[in-house]
């Protein structure tokens, strides 16, 4: 597989100020604005995020309407001043699916009284029209690239490595400074890969999860995300009627819990907490 192509941390440093781009079919790279700091100099000024948000979009599921609105609203409603986020799409490394970051950046933070009052009037007046505005389109453009990843989904992508990519994913993560981390991941969580496959003459296997977990530990396949990480997973066991889908459309409670126990203790075992394994919806919102 192709290492993941992630973006620096102050990526919206070297971005055009508050510029929009258009998403593209293929999942191009979408610009993120800068934070206003960063537009007037002060970059220096912005402390460690409270919060980071990691989106990974599954590009094997096609996923319909109602599951794409709940996963935007869940993006747009965590977006808090001062939060950084990056949306990372991800299927099994086929030439065009490679496992990159999609834009990257984060929303302004709120200024304390000593930097506004340290600001020249001439930027004062620069500056709350930029601060007005920079939430705004930081929304926008987190939600135009996780949109751009679900809409040039393909089930006929022949594999879903999705063990391997957490680990490279939580890799990054753990590198990113921020006080805590949460990885939302968008999939269907059903592995089908050289590790292991969830998958048996076209139907999903009734797993052993305690077995698939030994297997990933013996083959080096384990995550390592630091810590102070929650995992939210929507999606699970999702079936879709798209371009390239199966004929199975059924996932039974006891298939669905197994391959939820394995996941569970993937990410727990990986140094990470888990906030809700939706299966396929979740109920709460991503804190």
């Amino acid at each position: 597989m192709k290492m993941l192509k992630f973006l620096p941390m102050r990526i919206a440093s070297i971005l055009p100020m508050l510029v929009l781009v258009c998403s593209v079919a293929t999942a191009a790279e979408v610009q993120f604005p800068k934070t206003t700091y960063e537009a007037l100099g002060y970059a220096k000024e912005m402390p460690v995020p409270n919060a980071a948000l990691f989106v990974v979009a599954d590009e094997s599921v096609g996923f319909d309407k109602n599951m794409i609105n709940r996963a935007n609203k869940m993006l747009y409603h965590w977006l808090q001043s001062g939060r950084y986020v990056e949306v990372i799409r991800f299927s099994s490394g086929v030439r065009g699916r490679y496992t990159e970051v999609v834009t990257a950046g984060r929303v302004d933070p709120e200024p304390q009284d000593d930097f506004i009052n340290n600001l020249r009037r001439s930027e004062l007046g620069r500056f709350q029209k930029l601060h007005r505005k920079q939430p705004i389109l930081a929304k926008k453009q987190a939600q135009k690239a996780l949109l751009s990843i679900i809409k040039t989904s393909n089930k006929s992508v022949p594999h879903s490595d999705i063990i391997s990519n957490m680990k490279e994913v939580a890799v990054h993560i753990k590198n990113v400074q921020a006080q805590r981390k949460v990885l939302f991941v968008l999939s269907d969580m059903l592995e089908n890969s050289s590790v292991t496959t969830f998958y048996s003459k076209g139907h999903v296997k009734n797993i052993d999860p305690v077995k698939v977990l030994n297997t990933t530990k013996e083959l080096g396949m384990m995550a390592d995300f630091g810590e102070n990480v929650t995992v939210y997973i929507l999606g699970l066991g999702y079936f879709w009627t798209g371009e390239g889908s199966g004929q199975e459309k059924y996932l039974d409670p006891i298939r669905s819990d197994k391959i939820a126990q394995f996941w569970k203790m993937y990410f727990e075992s990986s140094h990470a907490g888990i906030g809700e394994i939706g299966k396929p919806l979740m109920y709460q919102k991503i804190q």
